[in-house]
């Protein structure tokens, strides 16, 4: 991980502090004197930083800040400590009242799908910003930093108050080269957010806005590497599903970022303040997902983040568990933005240092079984960076609406003990309109297998002229339940997929006050009902899930609910486990790679590194869980289980057990889970 280390510590800590220039000597002495004691082995100097930022960084001030930088990296050097820099900017998270057009005169702002024009978020392709940015990036490279850490404001969009893309003169210019014709905002845009079947500018503007950041950030990369070829490049990014607004292009934007020298990747944990653990899904999906778009080879340090600091915003043991998952999922390290940007001491809060000190063991363990090669196992989660591309809108729908689907399936399966991959699985499941990115083999592919879909995914399998292998004659588009009948709940009555008459799972979704989506259906003969809407009177109405066996030889369950408008808490139940668990038990035939039981919102995890299985479970609810239990899809004998200790140490317990039978290993563990 660092060049001053002969082997570095599979924990990786590395602090991103900020020293501001009037309280720089007593920040340097602290960072001196409590780092070995934290047992911090990188710092990440924070420059120009949140509230006191100059916003676009004066050259001059930069100038008479690079000293300190130097004498930063003299210090760490002496005690070990990796030196790197994370400037707050790179075209701007948002104006915060700066005025950077006043200052640097002829800078060209960001200029938003509306019309409102940032005043100090500069567009990529301003030159006025190209020429301040080299110059300054030339200071920060001097100092031979480690990483140069690049901020996720390289994207095109929130860039308050200009939320979504950049349609400055320049950008306007560009694209109309592309097409032949003079193109106003207003005419781009429309074109942008036309309902149906997607415009074709659509396409040609992520393609230029791909390729222009590609441009941009191989620009950074040169300027760095001209002074310091040493110096890698790190990326923040802001989630895959949300940079298929801009059409990124992972694999070009990486290369051109990395220029040639190892990357390093810092996937966002959210969480940014303490509210629900259940935060933690995201958390645990942003790692899984970003690295899924990454190149082989990239170095992940994720982005614990404690905003607005102290522990009024987060409490030490939240800061814990946020790193526990980390490196359960096998990330490298953490980059740490645990303190103010004020020149507060970090002593003034030591329940954070003592927290970094005392877990490291417990985290190193961790992490060197996670780290090892292998494959985490689950249901497969789909994501194409395209689905921006091909995405249908309704009439006045907002630029957001062209993110990517799929969060909500994540969420769903994880909340109910189905542990999620994006890595090829016999079991997939998707929502929305994430298989309009599909090409006709990739759609008969999924179908061939086992799929999990909701009324939205199956109506653009029909739409693509499959819906036999879905068992249908016809689905109509989702309706709001209220607009079909007078319905109360979903009854969930099938005992083959774990149901019984009267069981019912409520339809005010996805919380008090909602309603779901439902779409109807005219199906084909053999498709097994596995629940129906039911009227205030327990009536049985239309089909709410059903399973159907197809000629190409896969096994579809379809949720006739829009997830979108239905998952949310009320959506989650013991009885809404039993479904899911049973239809991905039949999907793979009786094989589940992972199921996680004995509480309520586990966030489970298995992953197989050659002859050891990695298993994991956090309980995410404030409720103790009595016992763990894990049944796996597996052949092998279980020769030695082990659990690790609070101090770090793997060893065996007689809490452990394993029992086999008929393809599956159910593993036990007797041990409370707080």
């Amino acid at each position: 991980m660092g060049p001053s280390k002969s082997r570095p510590p599979r924990a990786w800590y590395a602090l991103r502090r900020t020293l501001p220039t009037w309280s720089f000597e007593e920040n340097l002495r602290e960072l001196v004197e409590v780092l070995p004691r934290y047992r911090v082995d990188e710092v990440i100097v924070k420059v120009d930083t949140e509230e006191f930022t100059h916003g676009q960084p004066p050259l001059a001030w930069i100038r008479r800040y690079q000293p300190l930088l130097f004498r930063v990296k003299e210090a760490m050097d002496r005690l070990g400590i990796v030196y790197s820099i994370n400037p707050w900017i790179t075209v701007g998270h948002c104006d915060r009242g700066r005025d950077a057009v006043t200052q640097l005169p002829g800078l060209q702002p960001v200029v938003g799908h509306d019309g409102a024009q940032c005043t100090c978020c500069a567009c990529p392709l301003s030159q006025v910003w190209r020429d301040n940015t080299a110059a300054v990036w030339t200071l920060y490279a001097r100092t031979e930093p480690h990483i140069i850490w690049v901020e996720d404001d390289i994207r095109t969009f929130n860039h308050a108050p200009a939320r979504y893309g950049c349609f400055c003169r320049e950008h306007l210019r560009r694209f109309g080269e592309r097409v032949g014709q003079e193109v106003t905002r207003e005419e781009l845009v429309a074109a942008l957010l036309k309902p149906g079947r997607p415009h074709p500018w659509r396409a040609r503007f992520l393609d230029l806005q791909a390729e222009l950041m590609v441009e941009t950030v191989a620009f950074l990369t040169g300027v760095v590497h001209r002074v310091s070829p040493g110096t890698s490049l790190g990326l923040m990014s802001s989630g895959p599903r949300t940079h298929a607004l801009e059409g990124r292009r992972w694999s070009e934007f990486s290369e051109a970022l990395a220029g040639g020298r190892p990357l390093y990747s810092r996937p966002p944990m959210g969480n940014y303040s303490e509210g629900s653990l259940r935060g933690f899904y995201y958390s645990h999906d942003s790692i899984k997902l970003t690295r899924h778009c990454m190149p082989p080879g990239t170095i992940e340090q994720t982005e614990v983040e404690n905003v607005p600091f102290t522990r009024y915003s987060k409490s030490a043991a939240f800061t814990f568990v946020e790193m526990a998952i980390s490196f359960a999922y096998g990330s490298h390290g953490v980059t740490m933005n645990l303190f103010d940007h004020a020149g507060t001491p970090m002593e003034a809060e030591p329940a954070f240092g003592e927290t970094l000190a005392a877990r490291k063991p417990f985290l190193e363990a961790l992490a060197g079984r996670a780290q090892q090669p292998g494959t985490y196992r689950g249901v497969r989660l789909l994501f194409d960076p395209k689905e921006s591309y091909v995405k249908r809108l309704a009439r006045g729908a907002e630029y957001g609406q062209l993110a990517a689907d799929g969060y909500a399936t994540m969420e769903m399966l994880e909340t109910h003990g189905l542990p999620t991959t994006y890595e090829d699985e016999a079991v997939a499941a998707t929502s929305g309109q994430q298989l309009r990115a599909c090409s006709d083999e990739e759609l008969r592919r999924l179908l061939a297998n086992g799929l999990l879909l909701d009324a939205v995914a199956a109506q653009v399998v029909c739409e693509r002229g499959m819906a036999e292998h879905l068992g249908l004659r016809s689905i109509a588009p989702p309706k709001c339940i209220d607009e079909l009948g007078v319905f109360s709940a979903e009854e969930y009555f099938n005992p083959e997929f774990g149901g019984a008459d009267r069981t019912y799972l409520t339809l005010t979704l996805p919380g008090l006050g909602g309603r779901p989506r439902l779409s109807l259906i005219e199906p084909l003969r053999g498709i097994r009902i596995i629940s129906r809407v039911v009227d205030p009177d327990a009536r049985r109405h239309h089909v709410c899930n059903y399973a159907y066996e197809n000629r190409l030889g896969g096994r579809l369950v379809v949720h006739l609910l829009d997830l979108a408008s239905a998952y949310g808490v009320a959506f989650n139940h013991p009885f809404r486990a039993a479904q899911l668990q049973a239809a991905v038990r039949w999907l793979g035939r009786g094989k589940v790679p992972v199921v996680a039981r004995g509480g309520v919102f586990p966030l489970a995890l298995r992953k197989d590194c050659g002859d050891q299985t990695l298993l994991g479970l956090f309980n995410l609810s404030l409720d103790p869980w009595p016992s763990a239990e894990f049944e796996l899809a597996d052949d092998r004998r279980v020769d030695r289980l082990e659990v690790l200790s609070a101090g770090g140490r793997w060893q065996r317990s007689r809490e452990l057990s394993a029992e086999r039978r008929a393809g599956r290993v159910t593993i036990r563990c007797e041990r409370g889970v707080p």
